[in-house]
């Protein structure tokens, strides 16, 4: 029987003996990379702060989903007071700003959510009315001159009119990298890649992963190379079903280790992300890499996540 070990206090992790896998990021916020971004799709607040309460060590951003901005000022205001008492950047979703754009009320926008408490701004291109990568990049400048964080996005939901692919399934590299670099340069401090792109790109079952590993995923690799992978967010659809986007979170960090970011990540799924950012959760269909990768090795690989 082991010695007993004296009784932490509160704030201490509960097992805090255990020698357990630790991600190789940086383990304090604020972080530059290993960040998670989840979704607000409308939890209750209480659910909400429970989550924060338990997980929110291990969370980044929080983008507050569009339909959350229709409700009363008083319910945006404590929603967004929750996250930053957790030290979370919030944002909104990059539609609203879309939105301001083609109505010319991007300036009010930005005022009223910084109001808010709002800290972080997405600049996206969801829709076939999307500006120029110049109206973007000024975009990026105007809301960094007001005090945001600014995280724009590369690529689109659909292939027709995504001018970073060349078919469905490829990547224009060039013109992909390009559109990185220029937000980059604007001052954007990561840019999204569209999350509905990367599954079609590196697949979103073991199946289509596996079978397009030497195509696609080598795709991704080598915009990450010329860009950096620390500039990117990749994204994970949360609109997928669950095991479809636990499939691809496992292997985005198996390719590109547990410091990789990863955004549109679920709220209540925080634990399991991390679970699977240090090798102890199972991921079924990927044969012994699967296999709870941290465990199987006995901890004792240095990249544990490749073995």
């Amino acid at each position: 029987m082991s010695s007993q070990t004296a009784v932490p206090d509160d704030n201490t992790a509960a097992l805090d003996f255990l020698h357990l896998a630790v991600a190789p990021r940086t383990e304090g916020k604020p972080r530059e990379k290993g960040l998670t971004m989840v979704m607000d799709q409308g939890w209750p607040i209480e659910f909400v702060d429970g989550m924060l309460d338990a997980f929110g060590s291990y969370l980044d951003v929080v983008k507050l989903w569009d339909p959350l901005l229709l409700s009363s000022v008083r319910h945006v205001r404590r929603r967004v007071e929750a996250y930053l008492k957790h030290d979370v950047l919030v944002q909104p979703g990059g539609l609203f700003l879309e939105v301001a754009e083609q109505q010319d009320k991007t300036g009010e926008v930005l005022k009223r959510l910084r109001d808010f408490g709002f800290d972080c701004v997405e600049v996206s291109s969801t829709t076939s009315t999307r500006g120029t990568l110049d109206e973007h990049s000024e975009l990026v400048r105007a809301a960094v001159d007001l005090g945001y964080r600014v995280v724009g996005e590369v690529g689109r939901k659909f292939a027709d009119g995504d001018e970073t692919r060349l078919a469905e399934h490829v990547i224009d590299i060039d013109v992909t990298v390009g559109e990185f670099t220029r937000l980059l340069e604007a001052g954007a401090w990561k840019v999204y890649w569209e999350g509905h792109l990367l599954r079609m790109v590196m697949g979103d079952d073991p199946d289509g992963i596996r079978a397009q590993a030497g195509t696609g995923t080598q795709q991704v690799l080598e915009v990450a190379r010329q860009v950096g992978q620390d500039n990117i967010m990749f994204e994970v659809s949360g609109l997928r079903p669950k095991q479809n986007r636990q499939w691809l979170q496992f292997w985005l960090v198996r390719t590109f280790g547990p410091d990789v970011n990863i955004a549109n990540a679920r709220i209540e799924e925080m634990a399991n992300l991390e679970a699977i950012r240090r090798g102890n959760h199972p991921i079924f269909g990927f044969g012994n890499a699967g296999n709870y990768p941290w465990m199987r090795t006995g901890s004792s690989v240095e990249r544990w996540w490749r073995a």
